[in-house]
């Protein structure tokens, strides 16, 4: 029993690290075939924008609304939070 438990909170914290948070960055991947747009159409015309093209498919949203996770999963869709130190520019050192 304390095996399911565990699993179960596993499962909750792996959710709560990878949903979208809004106003960060969200990747933002299709699973099932690509029949309906409407949760990215909802998300632009909410002030999000696409900043290119994921790792291995979907599109990188800047600056995601709330409840963007939820419509994109109802359409078959995936939205994931993209950790802040991913979208972090590289440091420059000057070389002395």
């Amino acid at each position: 029993m304390i095996s399911v438990q565990a699993a179960v909170l596993a499962a909750v914290i792996a959710m709560a690290e990878l949903a979208p948070r809004p106003g960060l960055a969200t990747l933002h991947v299709p699973v099932l075939p690509p029949a309906r747009h409407a949760a990215l159409d909802w998300a632009l015309a909410r002030g999000a924008a696409i900043s290119g093209s994921g790792p291995f498919g979907g599109l990188i949203l800047a600056n995601s609304p709330t409840g963007f996770g939820a419509r994109a999963f109802r359409e078959g869709a995936l939205a994931l939070a993209i950790p802040s130190l991913l979208c972090q520019p590289p440091e420059t050192h000057p070389h002395g």
